[in-house]
């Protein structure tokens, strides 16, 4: 039987604590646990985390995993606004435009936007674009044109909202006081997903309309296709940026996850529980699930994503 000295080209350590930096395959001995340990990588898992306070879907979302704005969203048309701090959501001022199916960027939960969506009492899909400063949510300039399904990424400064409901491929830039029209999208589409840092480097992935798995890539003057994700699906969220992205759920209550790269996606660790009309935040790293429409109609769930080398213990009995 091959040894692990063979493969590493070393002995097992024993070590008095847990090293601070392990490469992934490391492997050692603590004498103070009296455990064997290494550093394995974790391609993704999702774990539960505590609910929001309002169940709902088709909500906006934006920010990190430990810093994240949910707002919006139905059923009927909501205004409520909740902050995730890693652990809890805490209800926070409301929009001032009640709606659903909208679209959300944001680097946190103290500087984001909300734009788009559909006000059901009306009814009426809307333009509205709103400004969140930590506090208070502020009417600023609104949509070239007004849609709900609509998609977005990017910061409260510098965000990017494309396609949305009737199958449109429309795309404009925020440059933090106003919407620019610029190059439309390839492939039409609503209920997608997108991902990205900036609105000069973005992702659109996913839609109803056409092949669901259709993926773009956003330079900041054209679209243009690239690899596909390999579930074909409407109804999903995402985060992350143009080259390390995540997607997730999707219409009929789909767990599947995937991570993109930069040029392919890969499946990964399915969520806890499938569910559609969700949003999403943070990295491919850490990433956030929450609200939606999942069986039963629980929607005020919150799961976290995690990836990466993770320190596991040996069982060596």
């Amino acid at each position: 039987m091959t040894t692990y000295k063979e493969i590493r080209g070393t002995n097992i350590e024993a070590v008095a604590s847990d090293p601070s930096n392990p490469v992934e395959g490391q492997v050692w001995y603590n004498t103070t646990t009296n455990v064997v340990k290494g550093l394995s990588n974790n391609t993704g898992t999702w774990a539960s985390s505590n609910n929001m306070n309002t169940g709902r879907s088709q909500l906006g979302g934006a920010g990190t995993q430990t810093s994240a704005l949910a707002f919006g969203g139905g059923p009927g048309s909501k205004n409520e606004t909740e902050q995730y701090n890693g652990t809890n959501w805490t209800e926070v001022n409301n929009l001032n435009s009640a709606r659903a199916q909208l679209g959300g960027a944001g680097a946190n939960n103290t500087a984001c936007l909300a734009f788009g969506g559909f006000n059901s009492e009306t009814p009426q899909t809307r333009a509205d674009t709103e400004l969140w400063n930590g506090t208070n949510w502020t009417e600023v300039n609104d949509l070239q044109t007004a849609r709900n399904y609509i998609a977005g990424c990017g910061t409260s400064t510098a965000a990017l909202g494309f396609a949305g409901a009737p199958n449109r491929n429309e795309t404009e830039l925020w440059n933090g006081t106003n919407w620019t029209e610029v190059n439309n999208l390839n492939t039409g589409r609503q209920q997608l997903a997108g991902a990205g840092a900036t609105n000069t480097a973005s992702l659109a992935f996913g839609g109803n309309t056409g092949p669901g798995e259709v993926t773009e890539l956003w330079n900041g003057t054209n679209w243009t296709e690239v690899n596909n994700l390999n579930t074909s699906r409407r109804e999903l969220a995402g985060a992350g940026t143009q080259t390390a992205a995540l997607a997730f759920g999707g219409a009929n209550s789909k767990t599947n996850t995937e991570t993109w790269n930069g040029t392919n996606w890969t499946t990964v660790g399915n969520m806890g529980t499938g569910r559609q009309i969700l949003a999403g935040a943070g990295t491919t790293t850490a990433g956030l699930a929450f609200g939606g429409t999942p069986p039963g109609g629980q929607n005020a769930l919150t799961e976290e994503f995690s990836s990466g080398p993770v320190t596991v213990t040996f069982d060596v009995s």
